[in-house]
């Protein structure tokens, strides 16, 4: 399964394309500096986004069709964001060695010491790591889309707008399925936000800059 589904989605395929536009004239370190804070921006909207759809009115999760329409719309958006971030990340980790950050994550032997900025080197290794967080939150997302969908069907095929008590019942277990793994979700999301932020952080440090 491909990590965004851009296909008959213009909007989500010009913002990616966007991102992706090569930049004349500008130097390797501006355009490391600028997808690791682009990285760092996509995950604080995920972050955003998650809390928002955990954070039901009342406390209580909608089960109607309008609410079920509704999470699903929000998870759409959270997996362009969650995209977004992996693909700034990948960037960034493929201009790092540019800045002769070592490609594996294991630091250079120590006769080599000199040939690697320590500072890329750091911010490399957060990416990565970040990466690696990102296509968890992914695949959680991806699970509770699936029970967030089965849910909708559920009232959309069996029952419509009016209902019995057993079709609701069924749509609200496959709902608490799918608020269970946003809630993991949103868990991981608050440690990606931090690995990010670290290296956005890392990135704009006193001691020098990146390079």
């Amino acid at each position: 399964m491909m990590l965004l589904e851009v296909r008959d989605n213009p909007e989500r395929e010009r913002e990616m394309e966007a991102e992706a536009e090569p930049e004349p004239d500008v130097t390797w370190e501006a355009l490391f500096q600028r997808r690791v804070v682009m990285a760092e921006g996509h995950c604080l909207n995920l972050q955003e986004l998650l809390r928002g759809l955990l954070d039901a009115p009342d406390g209580q999760a909608r089960s109607d069709m309008a609410g079920m329409e509704e999470m699903l719309r929000g998870l759409e958006a959270a997996s362009t964001q969650v995209g977004l971030a992996i693909a700034n990340m990948g960037a960034a980790c493929n201009l790092a060695p540019i800045g002769k950050a070592p490609r594996e994550w294991a630091p250079p032997p120590l006769h080599s010491v000199d040939d690697f900025d320590s500072r890329v080197w750091l911010v490399h290794f957060l990416l990565q790591k970040g990466s690696e967080i990102a296509k968890r939150v992914h695949d959680r997302l991806e699970t509770a889309r699936v029970h967030m969908s089965a849910a909708a069907e559920i009232l959309e095929v069996l029952g419509g707008d009016d209902h019995s008590p057993w079709v609701e019942d069924l749509a609200i277990t496959e709902l608490m399925y799918g608020l269970l793994e946003l809630t993991e979700t949103l868990d991981l999301t608050v440690d990606l936000v931090a690995v990010t932020t670290t290296a956005r952080e890392d990135v704009f440090s006193d001691s020098g800059g990146v390079g």
